[in-house]
């Protein structure tokens, strides 16, 4: 399957086996990224459906077809407070590329790294390809 993947926040994007999680890192979930955002805005990546939005807010899955895509906020506990995070968008909201998800309510220099970093897994899924890349998107080959 090809798709046209939105960079969901800005910030620096690497191979998700850089993530400091092992759950991440040995893609335990699937293959994905890992962000070190440098913004607060998280847009829809995909067009699709919210499946999924944890209580604290800090991590939400959006569905289409036979993709389901993780985006998770944070790599420890120290974040995952509700009042960290504004929702735009509720379980069963069906969302088009580019609508803002979620906003970031703290600032990173309170942090560290890894408090903050965003993985995003293609969830189950076997292989990631970038195909092409440009600023603000991917084109990319899942399996």
């Amino acid at each position: 399957m090809n798709i046209n993947f939105k960079k969901p926040i800005q910030g620096k994007y690497s191979d998700i086996t850089n993530a400091s999680d092992d759950i991440f890192s040995q893609k335990l979930l699937g293959p994905g990224f890992i962000v070190t955002p440098h913004d607060k805005h998280i847009y829809a990546p995909i067009c699709g459906k919210i499946k999924m939005i944890y209580p604290t807010g800090h991590a939400i899955a959006i569905s289409m077809d036979d993709l389901d895509i993780l985006i998770h906020v944070g790599l420890t506990d120290k974040i995952r407070h509700k009042d960290l995070f504004t929702l735009h968008v509720k379980v069963d909201d069906m969302v088009n590329q580019g609508d803002q998800l979620l906003s970031l309510n703290f600032d990173f220099k309170d942090f560290d790294l890894i408090d903050y970093q965003i993985p995003i897994v293609f969830v189950q899924k076997h292989t990631l390809q970038i195909i092409n890349e440009s600023e603000d998107l991917f084109k990319l080959g899942i399996l």
